[in-house]
């Protein structure tokens, strides 16, 4: 045959436009099931390359279509007012619901897709005297796990109006905490009060009414729900002056002081802060209520911090050295074939997972960190290259993925940072008990090494229930499905024990692929 005629017989194969495909279903409340209506949908390509977002709305009986589409794999996503905007198969608002594949020429029918109404937390806000309080700053917070710890954070926050009253919409099933603060006076005021000030005052009170968030009462909020009546009365209490000196203070300009919860860090939005009053570095703080603090001071070059307890009486004479941070540098390392670079690749030093230091502009492939204070930091790593993982980051002999890195005093830490572009990948279908496949459920990739926090991945199925993990550093893993799971659940350390033997083990080489079906994970019945 020549070759004329076989190019022939291929360009009508070439020129023949793609079959469009389509999709429908039904949009419903998740707690009720009832059909909700005007609920905006659009569907998004995995890919924004490749096509456009198609959109519609659901009828009054909740249906609806999408029509002419391209093939390709999507993320179907709707929002309705009094609702969480959600993805298809998600059965939490902070899920990222199943990828929704559709294969050239398909018409999908049936999406049952579900809505979770959003829940609400409101109340007044009193000073001790049970007047309604006006401006009262009031923090909304939940229970996170942070490296295996568990911390309560504020998640949001509001300021009560004229009537003293607050109201939290938009708010996922859980447990929350209320507190109650007054507002921040400004970063540079210092008292200059005849007086020493009052001896008994208001102070930041957390519901139902304590000062220590170890003893508050969490609130209990399902989905859809009105929690009324959640009212604060503020606490009084004696207030104590703290007063010091910040040792080796620069003569010119003043310094920033600032007092730290270190127990309710979670439930403060504003701290105790003053300045230096003069260029011996003297300071004083006024109203200051019991509990346990760390004292920080900031200078461009140096840094001081101390603990102190704040108990039955004022605290005067504090010593608050000034001395240089350390140095961090970092190098990276890019193992592979065209060794290729990594300009978005960021590093964030931190001990508490909510504040911490981040490096100065890029110096070519290294990045510098300064002033780093003595402590125990975690490294979180972000941006890294599609389809690149972290093989190591060591200081010397230290694994600090693994094991953190110990800050001691001024000096240099060399840290290397090798990233890997020969990760493997593992596929596979997650089934109920009927054999059946699971869309939407939530798939954990758990390394052996469980202090190798950036390892740990998760997905979710799509609705053929399957899943897909790729750039995965070489080693060996267990594979976990939930049906429905809170997010990051694995996060507490302690969480996994009871589903250790449900996992499916799988050893990874360099660029090796895996397929591993998963069964859903049932907790084992403790007796």
């Amino acid at each position: 045959m020549s070759p004329v005629l076989i190019l022939a017989m291929f360009l009508p194969l070439q020129n023949q436009p793609l079959v469009k495909c389509s999709l429908s279903g039904t949009v419903v409340n998740s707690v009720t099931g009832e059909p909700l209506n005007k609920v905006d949908l659009r569907l998004e390509p995995l890919n924004r390359q490749a096509t456009h977002v198609a959109v519609t709305k659901s009828d009054g009986e909740g249906r609806f279509a999408l029509v002419d589409l391209d093939p390709g794999s999507y993320r179907l996503i709707g929002s309705r007012s009094g609702y969480f905007e959600m993805s298809y198969g998600a059965r939490r608002p902070d899920s990222d619901g199943s990828v929704v594949r559709l294969e050239s020429g398909q018409f999908l029918i049936g999406l049952n897709f579900k809505l979770t109404p959003s829940a609400v937390i409101s109340g007044t806000v009193r000073d001790s005297d049970g007047e309604p309080l006006e401006g009262a700053h009031v923090i909304l917070a939940n229970l996170t796990h942070r490296y295996g710890r568990p911390q309560v954070e504020g998640c949001d926050s509001t300021d009560t109006d004229d009537r003293g009253e607050y109201r939290f919409r938009g708010l996922a099933a859980g447990k929350y905490y209320i507190g109650v603060e007054p507002k921040s006076h400004g970063w540079d005021r210092v008292d200059h009060s005849v007086s020493a000030g009052p001896l008994e005052t208001s102070v930041p009170t957390v519901y139902p009414g304590v000062s220590d968030i170890g003893t508050a009462t969490p609130i209990e909020v399902s989905a859809g729900s009105r929690v009324t009546g959640i009212d604060v009365t503020l606490l009084r209490s004696r207030v104590f002056r703290v007063s010091g000196r910040v040792v080796n203070a620069p003569t010119a300009g003043r310094l920033t002081i600032q007092l730290l919860d270190a127990i309710n860090s979670g439930m403060r939005d504003y701290t105790l802060r003053t300045s230096t009053k003069d260029a011996a570095g003297d300071f004083e703080f006024r109203g200051v209520p019991p509990g346990s603090y760390e004292l920080t001071v900031d200078d461009q070059s140096l840094r001081g911090r101390t603990s102190i307890v704040v108990s039955a009486s004022d605290l005067e004479d504090i010593r608050v050295p000034l001395s240089p941070g350390a140095q961090i540098k970092f190098r990276i390392i890019t193992e592979g074939a065209d060794k290729p670079n990594v300009p978005g690749l960021d590093f964030f030093l931190t001990a508490n997972g909510r504040t911490g230091f981040g490096p100065l502009p890029r110096e070519t492939d290294r990045l510098t960190v300064r002033n780093v204070p003595p402590g125990h930091y975690d490294l979180k790593l972000t941006g890294l290259p599609r389809g690149a993982y972290v093989k190591n980051a060591r200081a010397g002999e230290t694994d600090v993925l693994a094991d953190g890195l110990t800050v001691t005093g001024a000096g240099t830490i060399d840290i290397a940072i090798t990233v890997a572009f020969d990760g493997g990948a593992v596929q596979g279908v997650v089934l109920d008990k009927n054999q059946q496949p699971v869309s939407g459920a939530t798939i954990l990739l758990a390394p052996d090494r469980r202090s190798r926090a950036d390892l740990f991945d998760s997905t979710t199925s799509d609705q053929n229930g399957h899943y897909e993990f790729t750039a995965i550093a070489p080693g060996n893993y267990k594979l976990f499905a939930w049906e429905d799971v809170e997010p990051k659940a694995w996060e507490d350390t302690d969480f996994l024990k009871d589903y250790e033997k449900l996992g499916e083990k799988t050893a990874l080489e360099p660029s090796a692929r895996a397929s591993v079906d998963l069964r859903i994970a049932i907790r084992p019945d403790p007796q």
